[in-house]
């Protein structure tokens, strides 16, 4: 899983929160995650559901109806 570059500004939504927390815990859990070069679907899946809560956080979208949860966990 590649990380784009991560800023320190926090988000207040908790479904961002969410998302980012489990994104980490997949990760840490993955040898493929934590392969250099490797290629996990399942944590490119979760760090593009957290990109999306936090762009819609940003946004003040952070609630709307149309919000995807992110994948379960494993």
């Amino acid at each position: 899983m590649t990380a784009p570059e991560h800023t320190t500004e926090e988000t207040k939504d908790p479904f961002a929160d969410e998302a980012w927390r489990t994104a980490i815990e997949h990760a840490a859990g993955c040898l493929s995650c934590r392969t250099p070069g490797a290629e996990c679907e399942t944590g490119e899946g979760l760090l593009r559901a957290y990109e999306e809560a936090t762009r819609r956080a940003r946004s003040g979208r952070a609630f709307s109806t149309d919000a995807q949860a992110p994948a379960p966990r494993r």
